[in-house]
Formats: C-alpha cells, structure tokens, sequence
C-alpha cells in the first residue's frame, strides 16, 4: 500500500512540473530579458533589448504573446529593487540561457552554447521593497 502510495505522490509531482522543452511563460520570458539587460549580463542596453528583444524569440512565442511581452521586458529593464544585487546575480548565472537571448540581438555572449529559456529551468528572484520606502510598496 505503501508503494502505491509513493508511487502515487511522484506521478503527481511529476505532472505539476513543465516538460524540460516548453518554452519560459511569455510573462517571465519579457521579465528575464530586460533584467538581462538592466543587470548587464551582456552588452546589450536596456533601450536597445526594449527595442529589439523580438528577434531573440525564436518563433516560439504567439504573436500576440510577443505583443503582451513588451511590457514585461520594459518592467525588467527597469526596475530597482533593494535585493536588485540578488536579482541579477540569479540572472546573469543562467548562462545558457542569456547567450540565448543575447547572441540573436549580436550582443556580447557568456561563453557558453545557448540553450532553451524554459519554464522548468528559469529561476527569478522577486524583488524586495524596503520597509523605509513610503508605503511600504514602491518599486525602488
């Protein structure tokens, strides 16, 4: 009983995980490309990755994905957080998958053979507001 059981729980949990191959969630993808370039993971600038980070998508998202997209690229680019050093930290050590998005753009690559920004292995860091910060909730 006790088998099936754990058999029971790992198929379950298995379910619950993205296959290896599906491509990161239009959302995080836009998020992870402008922290690309706000925590300068690459040479590409925040204005040019905001510009251009269509042509690093590799036809894998809808074009109305693309479209939503944009926003979340921009709010990467941008944002500040009081653990911004963590943040990008986590960022910048996805190799593969920051050549993946800067090589297509012809930006300064990490060394290392791309690979696919997927749901499964992209890893973000929220960002954390400073209690001091009026209200408690503004981005920095």
């Amino acid at each position: 009983m006790r088998i099936i059981a754990a058999l029971a729980v790992l198929l379950l949990v298995g379910c619950a995980l993205p296959p290896p191959d599906q491509p990161a969630h239009y959302t995080r993808m836009g998020r992870f490309m402008g922290l690309v370039a706000n925590c300068g993971c690459s040479d590409i600038s925040a204005d040019r990755m905001k510009a251009d980070y269509a042509k690093a998508l590799g036809g894998r998202y809808s074009e109305a994905e693309i479209k939503a997209m944009k926003g979340y690229v921009a709010v990467g680019a941008d944002e500040q957080w009081q653990n911004q050093m963590q943040v990008c930290a986590e960022v910048c050590s996805q190799r593969c998958m920051v050549q993946a998005v800067v090589e297509p753009l012809g930006g300064r690559g990490t060394g290392t053979k791309a690979c696919l920004v997927s749901e499964r292995d992209l890893h973000l860091t929220d960002g954390a507001q400073s209690a001091d910060t009026p209200g408690g909730t503004t981005n920095r």
